[in-house]
């Protein structure tokens, strides 16, 4: 690939205008990737409840994750200055054609009925591969075509189609699996990958526009310069005790939600219209708190952003504590975690787009989410592996209220706080 074509002027915190974006064109790449998510949500929910149905284990469950994860994981670090030094354009068609080749791979597989659970986990971990290209780039671009003072704004919008499609896609999952094979709904991702890069083709993304950064070098910086600076940029600007603390809430939280397909089955005795209807649930609450995002153009601070992972551990915690077969106050937990990881979510991304220079957006989120990330592998097959020999309702009771904990510590001795002061005096806030 060929290194991105960049600028050299450079604009100081205050500057609110960007003569490059091209916000129509990134509506189209955002409408093909809304049609290419909705795909792969069907899909995924499909290939979670074959494994469940054809292992009955836990372990599988976690593994499944696992493999997605460790690719991103490993491949994270340097995909991040990739994207920063290649075409970012060109990193999102290739990724997501070679995506579609893995999965019509698999399909033909299922085809000649010679599938097995372990080809389903390798064509997980190939597009963990991918994702961990595409990741960076594709964040990256949002401040390359959205103008400064928006970019809350979208990021909302964002979240409000993905989640009215995450909505849709478990119940579509669940009724197309019940009257089709999973290799016809295998062919969804594929059509939706190739649609993604149909719009692509159309777009022009504007070039970086470059700001000065006291530890990057401005002339032909190498590989290693760049990967090195990354790490030194995120401590020297206070982001590490941040993105440490939501390791640990990673760590917390997610291997639930990979094991809650086992957990509706096996202990609330549900099936996979019940599994749909909370997770369906949990993607209503993400989207009302997007619209909410949207609506208000929600200014992302630091210590509203811990706020939130408060109240989504309550959430899980509610989960946790309801009575067997009581699908609709596990939704109410599933809403309340889905309306605070909208602002999580959009408010983590929405900080690092405005206050990282753009020259650095791959780096950092691809750093970020690697350092976020890098410990749930092992969590996953360690909690996995627990549950196969201690009841899964304690684990379940556990993880949120060490999670309460962990937020305790973040605020009162860990003053996280104080990064929203530091952001205060280095820029401004955007306007609506």
């Amino acid at each position: 690939m060929e290194p991105e074509t960049s600028m050299n002027s450079t604009f100081d915190n205050q500057d609110q205008s960007n003569d490059t974006t091209n916000l129509p064109g990134y509506i189209l790449i955002w409408a093909g990737q809304i049609i290419s998510i909705l795909g792969s949500g069907i899909v995924q929910f499909a290939i979670i409840w074959w494994l469940t149905e054809e292992s009955g284990s836990t372990f599988v469950l976690a593994l499944a994750t696992f493999v997605g994860l460790v690719p991103m994981v490993i491949i994270g670090p340097f995909s991040g200055v990739l994207a920063d030094r290649w075409n970012r354009k060109k990193i999102l068609l290739s990724t997501d054609f070679l995506q579609a080749l893995a999965t019509i791979g698999l399909i033909v597989l299922f085809w000649i009925d010679l599938v097995e659970i372990w080809h389903v986990l390798l064509l997980i971990a190939i597009r963990g591969a991918f994702q961990a290209f595409q990741m960076p780039a594709s964040i990256s671009i949002v401040p390359q075509m959205v103008p400064k003072n928006q970019i809350s704004r979208i990021n909302g919008l964002g979240q409000i189609f993905n989640n009215f499609i995450f909505i849709l896609s478990p119940v579509l999952g669940a009724i197309i699996l019940e009257a089709s094979s999973i290799s016809i709904i295998l062919w969804i991702d594929v059509i939706t990958f190739l649609i993604a890069v149909f719009t692509l083709i159309l777009v022009t993304i504007p070039p970086v526009i470059r700001r000065s950064v006291e530890s990057v070098e401005t002339k032909n910086p190498s590989f290693k310069s760049q990967f090195v600076e990354t790490f030194d940029y995120l401590k020297t600007h206070g982001w590490l005790p941040l993105i440490i603390g939501f390791t640990i809430g990673n760590i917390l939280i997610n291997p639930l939600f990979s094991l809650l397909p086992l957990f509706i089955k096996e202990v609330h005795l549900g099936g996979v219209l019940e599994l749909a209807f909370v997770v369906g649930i949990f993607q209503v609450g993400s989207l009302i708190g997007a619209v909410l995002i949207a609506v208000s153009n929600f200014t992302p601070k630091v210590i509203t952003i811990v706020g939130f992972v408060f109240i989504a551990f309550l959430g899980l915690l509610v989960i946790s504590i309801a009575p067997v077969g009581e699908f609709e106050l596990m939704a109410v937990g599933g809403l309340v975690i889905g309306f605070s990881i909208a602002f999580i979510d959009v408010g983590v991304v929405t900080l690092l787009q405005i206050h990282i220079p753009q020259e650095l957006h791959g780096r950092i989120f691809s750093v970020t989410f690697t350092l976020i990330k890098s410990l749930l592998p092992i969590a996953l097959l360690f909690i996995g592996g627990i549950a196969e020999f201690v009841a899964l309702e304690i684990i379940y009771i556990v993880c949120p209220l060490l999670g309460v904990l962990l937020v305790g510590y973040l605020v009162f001795i860990g003053n996280i706080s104080s990064l929203d002061k530091k952001l205060g005096e280095s820029t401004t806030t955007p306007s609506v």
